[in-house]
């Protein structure tokens, strides 16, 4: 074969990998800026996951914890000792009996999303979840309470203001699950599958961490995970942000509250 043909031969077949390479580089996702999201996923496997129903498969979920390191997260009380590690691709909150520990918030904020995250609260635990800093979904280690005398609100619970449909808690020492969403200010929770808190429109944020700066009735806010009063373990910790129903875009404010 002539040379100028080995020549042309050469080069398409470089080209021809170098297009295979580009169709099979991982996608990645970009923020409002237009900034490229290192921690999103286009697919999830639906192995590990508890709730399988809602798992976090599909494309548009956002891995708020990478599973190695805090990257994304801050401490909320710059004053106590930083509480938080990962082991073993799990995110803890880990600290003496008797102690105060500290809670978490991720850099970026939230408007309407569905979140997934499951965790393993301790023996007599007390934790929680923040939706845009402002909602928390209480974690309760209560299985087995009675659903009308709910202890601390319940766990899945709106903290200070709605108990959970019924109780639905794992014994203790097994991991749990809960998915969520919030679309205006309609808020929604399973909690290890089945639905506890449905369509509740809160009135006001359950709590507000000034150190936050989030206010009562931002529309957007960060996830604050609690892990100031027990050592509580989070894993799958996976958003997806939703569009808000056009009727609910004039939303307007609660008033403005600090404190419980």
């Amino acid at each position: 074969m002539p040379r100028h043909a080995w020549t042309t031969l050469i080069s398409v077949v470089l080209a021809s990998q170098a297009l295979a390479a580009e169709e099979n580089r991982p996608q990645t996702r970009t923020g409002p800026a237009g900034a490229e999201d290192p921690q999103a996923c286009n697919a999830v496997p639906l192995a590990g996951f508890l709730d399988k129903e809602h798992a976090p498969t599909g494309e548009g979920w956002i891995r708020l914890f990478d599973g190695r390191t805090l990257e994304g997260w801050k401490a909320l009380h710059e004053d106590r000792k930083h509480t938080w590690k990962v082991v073993d691709g799990v995110l803890e909150a880990d600290f003496p009996e008797g102690q105060h520990g500290t809670n978490i918030y991720t850099d970026r904020k939230f408007e309407d999303f569905e979140i997934y995250y499951e965790y393993l609260v301790p023996p007599n635990g007390n934790s929680g979840v923040f939706l845009r800093g402002q909602y928390e979904i209480q974690i309760q280690d209560d299985h087995g309470v009675p659903v009308d005398k709910p202890k601390d609100w319940g766990n899945g619970g709106m903290y200070g203001q709605k108990a959970p449909s019924r109780n639905v808690s794992k014994p203790q020492g097994q991991w749990q699950s809960v998915y969520a969403t919030i679309q205006g200010r309609k808020i929604n929770v399973w909690l290890n599958g089945q639905r506890i808190i449905e369509d509740y429109e809160p009135p006001k944020a359950t709590h507000i961490y000034r150190e936050s700066g989030v206010k009562d009735g931002d529309p957007t806010g960060p996830i604050i995970l609690q892990g100031d009063h027990k050592p509580i373990k989070f894993r799958h910790v996976m958003l997806r942000p939703l569009p808000r129903p056009q009727a609910d875009r004039r939303t307007p404010a609660a008033p403005a509250t600090q404190g419980m």
